[in-house]
């Protein structure tokens, strides 16, 4: 082959892989958060803020709410939804008293937040913790445990602790048992091994049942052989079983009884389904944080928001690499500028200004994280950028409050639960 042709197919070569380079992803604030950047820039306090539009909480909720119609109870989980700002306004909008607690600490705060609640653990708590929360309670509170709050229950060894506890007390403990319907994470495996605890039960009189709890997260990540519908099917054909084998013991099974389970990444299925439950316990729908995007939920809308306030906006040179930034940006758009963050390490991807993200070459921060980006999001020091939680447990009580949005303005502000 000539010279030139092997010149020709070099030069080829290389605008093939030219063309191959990284487009420019970079936008401006679009429309909602050029709004929320101008609002935070005169009235925001310099911190990173939680942010929470109630306009998107709204629909979501009223979605929930038409969605059950009357036909199954709703819980809302207090974990993804740790605020009691949050938390009543809900209650309030959705007309339930009811809440699943996973954490001791919140568990006292919401007996005392809210005095006619029902409270149902949504895990199984050490016996510790639960003795904990009996020396915590004021004895003048309107809450009353005995008859407002369900204990968790997932092994025979751990009822009798509770018994042992209720013994101690001097008072009756309700308890639900943990059913596994087929997430294997634990609780009574079979119909058979329930019915062994119920017989248990028997000899325990300070323990007073309620009903079942089960939980079918894996409904939603059904592998693709699987299908959802005949998973749901097979979780909710478990559950009746369970049912059946706990109505064996007439003397102790309630006449009312709580059939716990759903989530709100299978709650539609529950709503559209025969189900075998009466009630379904939701935080994370109503803020639909980024890891609730299924086709499930395609209805509902994102509600929360992490906003920082940009520290640096400076080219995005990287240590020992300074010489080769022109070459890097050019090939790589969006490598142009790096964007330094106060605070960061977050659960989060950023979501505005577009075309904003995490530098892999250089790493994460707790402190200050840099962010890369292109000359076209027009960042400035003077900016705020806007992140989306991918989820909302654990996150909530990481920031001390909560401020609000009503059609695009700063209203208010709920604060939040510690995850201490």
């Amino acid at each position: 082959m000539k010279r030139r042709h092997l010149l020709g197919l070099g030069a080829l070569g290389l605008l093939g892989g030219w063309a191959l380079r990284p487009g420019d992803h970079g936008r401006e604030h679009d429309a909602y958060f050029a709004v929320l950047n101008r609002h935070l820039q005169r009235d925001g306090e310099g911190v990173p803020t939680l942010l929470l539009d109630l306009d998107r909480l709204d629909a979501n909720a009223d979605l929930l709410a038409a969605r059950l119609a009357g036909r199954l109870e709703l819980r809302l989980v207090a974990k993804s939804l740790a605020s009691t700002g949050l938390l009543e306004y809900l209650a309030k909008r959705l007309q339930t008293q009811r809440f699943m607690v996973f954490h001791q600490p919140q568990l006292n705060r919401l007996a005392k937040s809210f005095p006619q609640a029902d409270l149902l653990l949504g895990k199984p708590m050490p016996v510790a913790a639960a003795l904990n929360f009996y020396r915590q309670l004021p004895q003048h509170l309107g809450f009353a445990p005995d008859r407002q709050l369900t204990w968790l229950i997932d092994s025979e060894q751990r009822m009798a602790q509770y018994a042992e506890l209720a013994k101690a007390l001097g008072r009756p403990l309700r308890i639900a048992l943990e059913i596994d319907i087929g997430l294997e994470r634990g609780g009574f495996a079979t119909p058979q091994a329930l019915a062994q605890a119920m017989q248990q039960l028997h000899q325990l009189p300070g323990l007073q049942l309620q009903g079942l709890m089960g939980y079918d997260v894996q409904v939603a990540h059904t592998p693709p052989w699987q299908g959802q519908v005949k998973a749901f099917t097979a979780a909710d054909t478990r559950y009746r079983q369970f049912i059946a084998s706990a109505q064996a013991f007439s003397a102790l099974w309630p006449t009312k009884p709580l059939l716990n389970g759903g989530g709100s990444l299978t709650y539609p299925l529950h709503s559209q389904q025969h189900s075998a439950l009466n009630e379904v316990a939701i935080g994370s729908a109503l803020l639909k944080p980024a890891e609730f995007d299924t086709p499930l939920l395609q209805e509902h809308q994102p509600a929360l928001w992490i906003a920082s306030p940009v520290l640096k906006a400076l080219d995005g040179a990287l240590p020992y690499l300074q010489s080769l930034q022109p070459l890097l940006a050019t090939w790589n758009p969006n490598r142009q500028h790096a964007y330094y963050l106060y605070g960061g390490r977050w659960p989060a991807q950023p979501v505005s200004p577009a075309g904003l993200d995490y530098d892999a070459l250089y790493g994460r921060s707790a402190n200050q994280e840099r962010l890369i980006g292109s000359a076209a999001t027009r960042l400035t020091d003077q900016d705020w950028v806007f992140l989306r939680p991918a989820i909302s447990e654990g996150l909530l009580g990481d920031f001390s409050e909560i401020r609000l949005l009503r059609r695009g303005q700063l209203v208010g502000r709920w604060s939040t639960m510690g995850n201490a």
